[in-house]
C-alpha cells in the first residue's frame, strides 16, 4: 500500500502486509460484512477508515422476533484511493521565460558589467 508509505510513513514490508491482510478480506469483492473481522483487523480497518481508504455502511433488518438488526459493511473508497495514488504534478501551462524577465534587463543603456 503506497498509501501508507506516502501518508503514515510506514516501511514498504509493513505496508505490504497490511496491503495482504486487507485484500485477504475483499478478494475480488468492494465490500465486505464487518462480522468476518476480528478485533485486531477491525482496529485496523478503523485506522483506514480514518484515512479515507475504507468506507463503512450499515443496513437495518427485522428478525422474525420483531428485533431489529443492523448489518454493518465494510467498502473500498476507490474514489480516494486513487487520489492518492496519483503523485503525478498536475500540468502546468509552459511560461514563457522572457516574459518573465523584468524590463530593466531588456535596457542597453543602463545594463551594470561589474567591471569599474
Amino acid at each position: 500500500m503506497r498509501i501508507l508509505e506516502k501518508t503514515v510513513g510506514v516501511t514498504s514490508p509493513v505496508a505490504d502486509e497490511v496491503a495482504l491482510r486487507v485484500l485477504n478480506f475483499f478478494g475480488y469483492h468492494d465490500e465486505i460484512i464487518d462480522n468476518a473481522l476480528d478485533h485486531d483487523d477491525r482496529r485496523l480497518f478503523y485506522f483506514l477508515q480514518d484515512m479515507k481508504i475504507l468506507g463503512t455502511r450499515w443496513e437495518e433488518t427485522q428478525l422474525i422476533s420483531g428485533r431489529n438488526w443492523r448489518i454493518f459493511y465494510w467498502s473500498l473508497n476507490w474514489d480516494t484511493i486513487q487520489r492518492m495514488l496519483d503523485d503525478r504534478p498536475k500540468n502546468k501551462e509552459p511560461e514563457d521565460l522572457y516574459l518573465t524577465l523584468p524590463d530593466s534587463v531588456w535596457d542597453r543603456e543602463h545594463v551594470q558589467t561589474g567591471m569599474t
